[in-house]
């Protein structure tokens, strides 16, 4: 008895044929592709127009476009130091920093201002100094 249904359940499988197994497959990539296109659908469903998401959608796809024209932008900065009725502009003291180096290349350049006396001290490259304004 359990040969007779073992030569059945063989003529039950050799019964399908390659046709049979191609037209199986190719039922399933249909089935998948047709759920992939229904999950695209419902992705790219139309949203209703109104101001809020017109703006949103504008705010979303220019962020790149203004981000490139804020690096073109070229800031020009000066900064003041302003002490008991004086005025002095950072890059000047600077300057004077530099000149009293007399122009020795320095990796690493620390500018300390006091205002209440008038005096710079500077650390370049680890060694310090001062200079009078």
């Amino acid at each position: 008895m359990a040969t007779a249904k073992k030569e059945e359940d063989v003529k039950k499988v050799t019964k399908a044929t390659p046709a049979d197994a191609v037209a199986k497959v190719e039922a399933v990539k249909k089935a998948e592709a047709a759920k992939k296109t229904a999950a695209t659908a419902k992705k790219e469903e139309p949203v209703k127009a109104d101001s809020k998401t017109t703006v949103a959608a504008k705010k979303e796809t220019t962020p790149k476009a203004t981000a490139a024209k804020k690096a073109a932008v070229k800031t020009t900065e000066k900064v003041f130091i302003e002490f008991a009725g004086g005025q002095i502009e950072m890059s000047e003291v600077v300057d004077k920093v530099k000149a009293s180096l007399e122009n020795k290349s320095v990796k690493e350049l620390n500018v300390y201002y006091q205002p209440e006396t008038g005096m710079v001290y500077y650390t370049a490259d680890g060694e310090a100094g001062s200079c009078s304004l």
